[in-house]
């Protein structure tokens, strides 16, 4: 995960603004902005220490594969729904091909909001699918009210796409209102 994400998502997820990280680290908000926005890339103690003050640390695990952090940040820079949906698809991919620690590892980190509530449902909606497949522990941002629609909707239907068909949707994406098929999370 970049540095420039790692730090944007660990700041959003402690709830605090870029000015008040610069007056906890004692640098300025536009070091932070550049920072998130991947125009520089900090040192390693830079970064550390950025990611004491949100309450954050680094430690290094072995895997491999996307995190819904990075998950996040593809699609909000998507530029179409086809885009976002391969970003979704990829997040997918990643959960199913890794296990135990691996997977919890990748579903850890609260992403930042996408910018689409439907997005956001659905991305807690897929950790919550994967790491229930395995009976694995669940991180708590996966249960916030944010991640949960009051309407159904299909975040990947486009003008042509079919609707779902609802006895394939699994419960976890049905209990968040997230109409997205079982057999489109197994593609790998």
């Amino acid at each position: 995960m970049p540095a420039s994400t790692l730090l944007r998502s660990s700041r959003l997820a402690s709830g605090i603004t870029q000015g008040d990280l610069a007056a906890r680290a004692k640098t300025s908000q536009p070091e932070i902005s550049t920072i998130e926005s991947g125009k520089k890339v900090p040192t390693v103690e830079t970064l550390e220490r950025l990611l004491r003050q949100t309450g954050h640390r680094i430690i290094a695990v072995p895997g491999t594969g996307i995190d819904a952090a990075e998950t996040a940040e593809r699609i909000a820079s998507a530029t179409s729904r086809d885009s976002a949906l391969r970003a979704f698809l990829d997040y997918s991919d990643s959960l199913a091909s890794a296990t135990g620690v691996d997977r919890v590892v990748l579903g850890i980190a609260e992403p930042h909001s996408t910018g689409s509530p439907a997005w956001d449902a659905a991305l807690a909606a897929l950790v919550d699918y994967w790491l229930s497949k395995s009976r694995l522990p669940k991180p708590e941002w996966i249960n916030s009210r944010s991640r949960f629609l009051a309407e159904p909707q299909w975040p990947q239907l486009g003008e042509y796409d079919l609707a779902p068909d609802l006895a394939d949707v699994p419960s976890e994406f049905r209990r968040r209102n997230v109409f997205v098929e079982g057999s489109t999370l197994e593609s790998v």
